[in-house]
């Protein structure tokens, strides 16, 4: 079967190809994406799970080892560090004690920039996928309308009614609108999966903001 839908590719016309030409470059454009976010988002949920249960069991961060080695320290150590950098600032000021309210607003807002800013890093090239969700079935339709045109355009100009005669065009057509959903359907299964996940972490970083804002009041960490 494969093979004659491969067969039938070749026999297509130039546009037809193009358009073929041009899911596929979507598809694989879809995948390269989807592929690199799950490696990202496995490597962030799996350092933030460890410096979290670091921090809940010992009350401080992983040693230099963890910042060191690790090339993305995920956004809650990120917010950390911010944290620790605000009230070493704050110390060679000379001030101590606990946070005015005015100190405590610099610093959510910093530790709010902090968060988008990585949040905005995490949604970077998530809406490719969306464009692939929605572009490749309308070039999949596109495709086999064309197909149908010229296989009647042709049907006219033969003076035949004959389906066998124009039934290898269309069907040749119509493997464009596979071609598109085949493209689209894993795009938005990503696409479904990643944003799940993004929403995730920001929830998980929203509570740990409050968390850290609140320990950070007293002056220290």
């Amino acid at each position: 079967m494969v093979g004659k839908v491969i067969s039938l590719v070749g026999e297509a016309d130039l546009i037809t190809k193009l358009i073929l030409l041009c899911i596929f470059f979507l598809s694989v454009g879809s995948w390269a994406v989807a592929i690199a976010k799950l490696r990202e988002f496995r490597n962030v949920l799996g350092v933030s799970k460890k410096f979290m249960e670091t921090l809940r069991t010992t009350g401080r961060p992983p040693g230099s080892d963890f910042w060191n080695r690790s090339q993305e320290i995920g956004p809650l150590a990120k917010m950390y560090a911010e944290a620790g950098r605000f009230l070493r600032r704050r110390e060679d000021r000379g001030e101590a004690g606990s946070l005015s309210s005015e100190e405590v607003a610099r610093l959510q807002s910093a530790l709010e920039r902090e968060a988008s800013e990585d949040l905005s890093a995490r949604e970077r090239n998530i809406g490719f996928l969306a464009t692939v969700t929605s572009v490749s079935p309308l070039l999949g339709l596109l495709g086999t309308v064309w197909g149908v045109l010229t296989s009647f355009i042709g049907m006219k100009e033969t003076g035949t009614a004959d389906l066998s005669a124009v039934g290898a065009g269309v069907a040749a057509a119509l493997t464009t609108t596979v071609a598109g959903l085949l493209a689209a359907i894993p795009a938005n299964v990503f696409h479904n999966f990643v944003v799940g996940r993004i929403n995730s972490l920001a929830g998980e970083i929203d509570r740990f903001l409050s968390e850290l804002v609140d320990v950070c009041r007293r002056g220290r960490l």
